[in-house]
This record gives C-alpha cells, structure tokens and sequence, in this order.
C-alpha cells in the first residue's frame, strides 16, 4: 500500500521548464514599457512651406530670389552670403527683402542634413519672412 501511495505523488518527468515566473516577469516588463511611453519624444514644431516655384501668383509683380548661403556662427548665431559676397545677419536680411520686394532663398548642399536647414532658417523666420530651399548639387556645372 506504501508503494501506491508513493508513486501517486511523483509526477511524470517532463522535458519542459518552469516559465511561469518567466512569463510573469516579462509581462510585468511590457506593462512598465507601456506605461513609460517614449523617452525620445520631443516636440516638433511644424511649418507651411511655401516655396516659390512660378510666378502665376503674383501676377505683373513678380518676387525675385535673394539667394543665401547660410553659416553658422562660433557662438550658434547664423549669418547669410549673398551673391556678391555680404555677409548678412537674419535682421538685415529681413530689411533687405522688406525693401526689394525678394524672396529668401538658403542655398544648402545635398549633403547638408535638414536640420542645419532648419536651424539656419529659424532666425529668418523669427523676422516674419517666409524662405524657400535650393538644394546645390555639388559635381554639376552650373550655366
């Protein structure tokens, strides 16, 4: 009677490990996540390009470019290049295009990543202007 009663409370090996406690840890982890949400969030501010591609808008007056290469100061400031070589910051840029009539336009490379893009049109932006993007494609004659 002994050997009965011990070998009802031996249970059959089985090759599967215990994963309950598994289990239960990685839900718990999931849910953690859940909660947490994204570390990397971050606020993006959104603007309505408008980039000057014909002239059928404006009729017999027609917006000429003002082309800028941007460059960024030691300090973080910006600074544009004109055409003929000025280097102008973002409050004189705002009286020159105020006063012709233009539309600013950054000249960045292809390899220029858009956020120096962003960065160097922010200060044009703070002056109420509205700028435009050329991308240079480096290699090419330009005629």
């Amino acid at each position: 009677m002994e050997t009965i009663k011990k070998s009802c409370k031996m249970q059959a090996p089985t090759l599967r490990p215990p994963t309950l406690m598994i289990d239960l840890l990685f839900g718990a982890l999931m849910l953690m996540a859940f909660q947490m949400g994204d570390p990397n969030t971050s606020r993006i501010v959104t603007h309505d390009f408008d980039i000057p591609t014909s002239d059928e808008r404006e009729g017999d007056n027609p917006l000429t470019p003002l082309f800028l290469i941007p460059t960024e100061d030691k300090d973080g400031g910006w600074t544009y290049e004109t055409a003929d070589g000025r280097r102008l910051n973002a409050e004189v840029v705002a009286q020159i295009v105020r006063g012709q009539k233009n539309t600013p336009i950054l000249l960045v490379s292809r390899s220029a990543s858009v956020q120096s893009y962003l960065d160097a049109e922010q200060p044009l932006r703070l002056q109420g202007l509205d700028v435009g993007l050329a991308v240079a494609l480096e290699g090419e004659n330009n005629k």
